[in-house]
């Protein structure tokens, strides 16, 4: 049985793309190298880990990784944080499921304060009952968010869904032991064939798997 629901935040809670890829191409930009202007090869920025989202995106070599994140989290801290949407029907998920008991969580790869900032500025922190992300080295891993949520919550793996909309969401879930939901209208499923657990198309189509497991 299903008592809590451990949320993305990037491309499952927001649309944060806006404030992502303008900080990923101005953090490359000040180091002297040549920005990215392919959607489809910006969407890689958005899941893994910092650090690898800029060997994935720019194929950054490893000696200008350090001050990559460094400049990256400077500027998203002063602006990308604040470009972001919820997507469409999230907030009526996340009350409705709070309205019924169920626990919620944020389990992201980006920096807590930086997770825990933007929850506060969209006012949702009282639907949430924890938010985990890394810390300033990255060395957190999604596995690592997922299991200190459960820890914190006070239940077993067995009784938390995890929602994500890339395999580092998915990867993360089956490494902590947790079901997984993926979502196709994020950054990383383009269709459910992609995903091994639950699928949703819309927020609200995850309190309905919730509610049958």
């Amino acid at each position: 049985m299903i008592k809590a629901v451990l949320f993305d935040l990037d491309g499952t809670l927001f649309d944060s793309s806006p404030g992502i890829f303008h900080t990923a191409n101005y953090t490359v930009k000040a180091l002297g190298f040549e920005p990215c202007d392919d959607y489809k090869q910006l969407k890689k920025f958005v899941g893994p880990p910092l650090r690898e989202c800029f060997r994935i995106t720019f194929g950054t070599k490893e000696e200008y990784l350090d001050k990559c994140v460094e400049v990256y989290r400077e500027e998203y801290s002063r602006t990308g944080v604040h470009m972001l949407s919820l997507y469409d029907g999230m907030k009526s998920l996340l009350e409705k499921l709070k309205g019924r008991k169920y626990l919620t969580a944020v389990c992201t790869n980006k920096y807590e304060i930086l997770a825990k900032q933007i929850i506060q500025e969209q006012g949702l922190e009282e639907l949430f009952d924890t938010i985990q992300g890394t810390d300033d080295k990255g060395t957190i891993t999604k596995t690592d968010c997922i299991r200190n949520a459960i820890i914190e919550l006070g239940i077993t793996p067995d009784q938390a869904l995890m929602v994500g909309d890339t395999l580092n969401d998915q990867t993360g879930a089956k490494e902590a032991g947790v079901k997984f939901c993926g979502v196709t209208y994020g950054f990383g499923f383009e269709s459910f064939s992609e995903i091994d657990g639950f699928a949703a198309s819309h927020p609200l189509d995850i309190l309905d798997i919730v509610s049958s497991n």
